[in-house]
C-alpha cells in the first residue's frame, strides 16, 4: 500500500483533549457516525466531550452549528488529497481508458484512505463519510454541498475532458456511480484483509486496483463509450 496523503492525517481525532472546542468536535463525529444526525442529543454530545450544554452552545450556537464545524474540519484534508491526487494525474496527461482510470483513482482512493478499514484506525469514526451519503437529513446535505461541491465539479470537468463529446450530465451520474463503489466499502459491506493477514498491504493494493478498475470501466459502459479509441480521439457515436 502506498502511504497515506499528508493530509489526510488531520482526520485523526483532535489531539489536544484539554480543548473545550476539540473535544466537541470529535465528539460530535463519533456520534454522528454511530447514530446519525437525529438521534444525536447534544446532550449525548456533551456527555462524551466531558463538557456542558451551554459550553456547546456558546461555542457553535446549535447542534447544526457545532456538526457543520465538525464536518468541515473532518472533510477539508480529504478534499486536499483528493486535488493532489487529481493534479497529479493531469500532470501525467494520460488519455483513453487509462485516463480516466487515473482520474477515478484519485476520486475514490483518498476516501478509501480515510476509511479505517482499510487504515490503522478502527472504532465508530469508520462510518462517517458513509453516514455522509446514506443519512443526510437536509442539514447535512446542505453543508455536504458545500464542502464537496467545488470539488466534484473540478474532477466532473477532469472526466468530461477524458471522456470527450459526451453528455455533461451523463458525466455528473457516472461520477456519482463510481463514489457508489467506495462508499460500499466503506460502509462495511466488504471484508478487507487484516494487517496480521496482509502485512505487506499487497492485497489490499490489489483490491483497491480492481475497484478503480470496475469503476472506471462502469464509466465507459454507462458514457457508452465503444472503444478506447474513441475515448482517446474524444469521439463518440452520441
Amino acid at each position: 500500500m502506498p502511504p497515506r496523503s499528508p493530509a489526510l492525517r488531520a482526520l485523526q481525532p483532535d489531539a489536544s483533549t484539554g480543548d473545550t472546542k476539540a473535544r466537541l468536535l470529535d465528539a460530535v463525529v463519533r456520534l454522528f457516525a454511530e447514530r446519525g444526525f437525529h438521534a444525536t442529543s447534544m446532550r449525548a454530545i456533551t456527555q462524551l466531550a466531558g463538557t456542558s450544554v451551554s459550553a456547546a452552545n456558546y461555542h457553535f450556537g446549535s447542534k447544526e452549528g457545532l456538526l457543520r464545524a465538525a464536518l468541515i474540519r473532518r472533510t477539508q484534508p480529504l478534499n486536499v488529497a483528493r486535488l493532489e491526487a487529481l493534479a497529479q494525474a493531469e500532470t501525467q496527461a494520460r488519455g483513453g481508458a487509462e485516463g480516466i482510470r487515473a482520474i477515478v483513482r484519485a476520486y475514490i482512493l483518498p476516501l478509501l484512505e480515510a476509511a479505517s478499514e482499510i487504515g490503522e484506525d478502527a472504532g465508530p469514526r469508520r462510518s462517517l463519510a458513509a453516514r455522509l451519503y446514506v443519512d443526510p437529513p437536509e442539514v447535512v446535505r446542505g453543508v455536504q454541498e458545500e464542502i464537496f461541491a467545488p470539488v466534484t465539479q473540478r474532477f466532473h470537468d477532469a472526466l468530461q475532458r477524458a471522456a470527450g463529446d459526451v453528455d455533461p450530465k451523463a458525466v455528473d451520474v457516472a461520477l456519482k456511480l463510481s463514489l457508489g463503489v467506495a462508499l460500499h466499502s466503506i460502509g462495511g459491506h466488504l471484508v478487507w484483509p487484516t494487517p496480521a493477514q496482509d502485512p505487506l498491504g499487497a492485497q489490499k493494493e490489489k483490491m483497491i486496483d480492481g475497484m478503480v478498475a470496475f469503476a472506471a470501466a462502469g464509466i465507459v459502459a454507462f458514457l457508452d463509450l465503444e472503444s478506447v479509441g474513441e475515448i482517446a480521439s474524444g469521439e463518440s457515436h452520441k
